[in-house]
């Protein structure tokens, strides 16, 4: 759905699971430090409160693969995974909020936002999931191709919506 990705050996080794709020408060604590360093303080994520809501999702990628290779005395994560992005979506009825999308920053520019937008849009549509919304940072044009390429229209512009002189995009995909 997402375009032609062709999946880099890095992405065939990786897994996309939905992950509750209270499962690993290592793993939390993770998210929150790349969330932190990923983003402007005031778009920084409460995944404490909004996780907690019973319509809120947080899914992970992990690198596996990565992990079993690194067991030989190189540095690895809590349970054998490699945390390489995550996202959190809220779904109302039909309607579905993507909130965030993060890749860590070292695993940047090697498919994987378009591996997790993909299953992403994917899994939704299979769900019934009608429409899927999202906020973007104007100024944030690689974001922005990336959701162009799944599929999304930009619907509405919002100009300070981030801060002073930052504008909001709006974009919408429709499942037919």
């Amino acid at each position: 759905m997402c375009g032609d990705s062709k999946p880099t050996a890095m992405i065939q080794d990786l897994e996309y699971i939905p992950v509750k709020a209270d499962s690993s408060l290592i793993l939390l604590k993770h998210i929150k430090r790349v969330e932190r360093k990923s983003f402007p303080a005031n778009e920084v994520f409460d995944f404490s409160t909004e996780l907690a809501k019973r319509n809120t999702q947080l899914f992970c990628a992990f690198n596996r693969k990565k992990a079993k290779l690194e067991a030989n005395g190189e540095s690895l994560d809590e349970g054998g995974d490699i945390l390489v992005g995550y996202l959190v979506i809220a779904r109302t009825k039909r309607t579905a909020l993507l909130h965030k999308i993060c890749v860590v920053p070292q695993h940047r520019q090697k498919g994987i936002g378009l591996w997790m937008m993909d299953k992403m849009v994917k899994g939704l549509n299979e769900r019934g999931c009608e429409i899927v919304q999202l906020w973007v940072d104007e100024a944030r044009l690689p974001a922005r191709k990336l959701y162009m390429r799944c599929g999304f229209e930009e619907a509405e512009r919002v100009e300070d919506y981030y801060a002073p002189g930052r504008t909001g995009v709006k974009m919408v995909l429709t499942f037919d």
